[in-house]
């Protein structure tokens, strides 16, 4: 795993994100960041196979912070998935912790 950072020093906080298309896709994961007056450094999005792809990276939060963003994420009724990773540290989606325990 790569350890990414920005160039300050500080850590990236990487949101992967699988959501349903929807115009409103965009802008309510936007929004969580808005809220805390913080413009993320990169938003891509794309959709593939009737699926809303989504990375954000945003530097300067906690992994705490980080982790409150992504359990917000997770509730929207248009997320699918949300993973998150902040710095070297991976926060894996539920869906593969269950199967990993399973196992």
């Amino acid at each position: 795993m790569i350890d990414i950072g920005d160039p300050d020093g500080g850590t990236v906080s990487r949101f992967d994100i699988v959501a349903r298309p929807d115009p409103q896709t965009l802008a309510r994961l936007i929004n969580h960041f808005a809220q805390r007056a913080l413009i993320p450094s990169i938003v891509e999005a794309r959709e593939a196979n009737g699926m809303m792809q989504v990375a954000i990276e945003q530097p300067g939060l906690s992994v705490h912070e980080a982790g409150i963003v992504a359990d917000k994420m997770r509730n929207s009724w248009l997320v699918e998935e949300v993973s998150l990773r902040c710095g070297n540290v991976r926060q894996i989606p539920l869906s593969e912790a269950v199967i990993d325990r399973a196992a």
